[in-house]
């Protein structure tokens, strides 16, 4: 899903730095970057250190010269399990990258957008902010409704500056993540929940991701919206 966003912002003009763990990731990102499109650079950086974040926002500012928009959507699933079976490390790898992450890069990005007054900010969550869909997501559905909060809050801290900050929350998409999670029948059953009875696309998201920090969406700020094909309105 991020390279989708990653590869829509640079066939859009947009100057691209795209960050991952993932180092096979971002050398599939690289190869689908478009002939003619804006510039598309990768980094590799863990969302959990802090420190790792600071220097990629601050690599991205002197490199475009300001951080106009920043998209956080690292996120883990972690191990699915009971509550009574969860473990401590579980939470804090979850937590981790889906919550520490996100307010790392805020944290950062803002530094370069408030001086400017200027800037927006895309959180991706997750339908499982607002509704938990599994037995044992527990972990994960927490840490994308604490995403739809942190979006909330960061809206009112720096509207004031004239920056926007909102969040997306996807259904279910065809991603890796949501294949390592359906086993081995495809398409998984969630479908049968979903009104639009389709499994989404990472363009789906892309398309939205670009729209919602475009200037048409320039009075939306604050606001979570779903991606899902209908599935919350069940």
């Amino acid at each position: 899903m991020g390279g989708a966003i990653a590869l829509a912002y640079a066939a859009a003009g947009a100057s691209v730095i795209a960050a991952d763990v993932n180092d096979d990731g971002l050398a599939e990102t690289r190869a689908l970057y478009p002939d003619g499109a804006g510039t598309l650079v990768t980094r590799n950086c863990d969302v959990r250190n802090e420190q790792a974040v600071a220097d990629l926002v601050g690599q991205a500012a002197d490199k475009t010269g300001a951080i106009d928009i920043l998209v956080n959507n690292a996120a883990m699933l972690g191990e699915w399990v009971p509550i009574a079976e969860q473990t401590s490390e579980n939470l804090d790898r979850v937590f981790g990258v889906n919550v520490k992450g996100a307010i790392f890069g805020m944290k950062h990005a803002l530094q370069y957008m408030i001086p400017r007054k200027s800037g927006v900010i895309v959180n991706i969550a997750s339908v499982q902010g607002f509704r938990v869909a599994y037995a044992g997501a527990a972990f994960y559905a927490a840490s994308k409704a604490a995403l739809v909060s942190l979006t909330k809050s960061a809206a009112i801290e720096n509207g004031q500056y004239g920056i926007r900050v909102v969040g997306l929350a996807p259904g279910p998409i065809d991603t890796p993540m949501l294949r390592s999670s359906a086993g081995e029948g495809w398409p998984p059953p969630i479908i049968n929940d979903v009104p639009l009875a389709k499994i989404g696309q990472v363009e789906d998201i892309a398309r939205t991701v670009l729209w919602l920090s475009s200037n048409d969406a320039a009075y939306i700020s604050g606001a979570t919206l779903p991606v899902d094909g209908g599935w919350l309105a069940v």
